[in-house]
């Protein structure tokens, strides 16, 4: 009886020993390291997305007796965390203007694109890569291209005239800065608002001016990559 109880008292005590012991024992395996803390928030940072919206350019300069028009204003970028509060970002834009005058077989038409290709630094300031609704600053530069299609009619066909296209590139720098928000609506996707002011020159005339600038507005959605 002596052994039987002895090894009962063992065997119960090994096993109160094992129900208090695994507990902390996976609590100490589960959290992250400071290292792993800091790669998990930069995975939930990187992502990319598409905004839309226009660039309200406040010194365009059009002839008298000609028109202009503007599209809106597309910019799609990628972006990679650098730890919980900063991201930085690489974008590309596209805007375009139309300029017409004249008419008949005297027309002529200059289509300007202007391509910036920036890279910016985003800060959240007050948030975290989990927080739903998130208020951001942003503030960047680049290479900017610019564009020139020029299409000019002369004496028309019937008259034995005929017209003429010519594509000039012109390279040029600008800058940026923004503020915002961006409202997650899923653990991937999300929306994004800004506002902000962009200035552009170039080496040489596109669209008849050397210089663009003006406040934009954009809206878009942002995808966050899923690891």
């Amino acid at each position: 009886m002596t052994r039987l109880s002895n090894a009962i008292f063992s065997m119960t005590a090994l096993a109160v020993f094992c129900a208090v012991s695994a507990p902390a024992l996976r609590g100490q395996a589960r959290p992250d390291t400071a290292d792993q803390a800091v790669q998990r928030v930069k995975r939930m940072r990187q992502g990319a997305g598409l905004r839309v919206g226009t660039w309200v350019v406040s010194n365009l300069d059009t002839p008298s007796g000609a028109s202009s028009s503007t599209l809106p204003a597309f910019e799609g970028y990628w972006q990679k965390g650098l730890d919980r509060h900063l991201v930085i970002e690489t974008s590309a834009g596209l805007w375009h203007r139309q300029e017409s005058s004249g008419s008949g077989t005297s027309a002529e038409s200059v289509g300007s694109f202007i391509v910036p290709l920036f890279t910016a630094l985003k800060l959240y300031p007050f948030t975290g890569p989990e927080d739903r609704l998130e208020p951001l600053v942003s503030a960047g530069a680049g290479f900017v291209l610019g564009l020139d299609k020029q299409n000019t009619v002369s004496g028309g066909l019937l008259g034995g005239g005929g017209g003429s296209s010519a594509l000039n590139v012109v390279a040029g720098i600008g800058a940026k800065g923004a503020a915002g928000v961006e409202y997650r609506i899923s653990q991937a996707f999300g929306l994004t608002a800004l506002a902000g002011y962009q200035y552009i020159v170039f080496a040489q005339d596109v669209g008849g001016q050397s210089s663009y600038k003006g406040f934009m507005l954009y809206a878009g959605l942002t995808y966050r990559f899923q690891y």
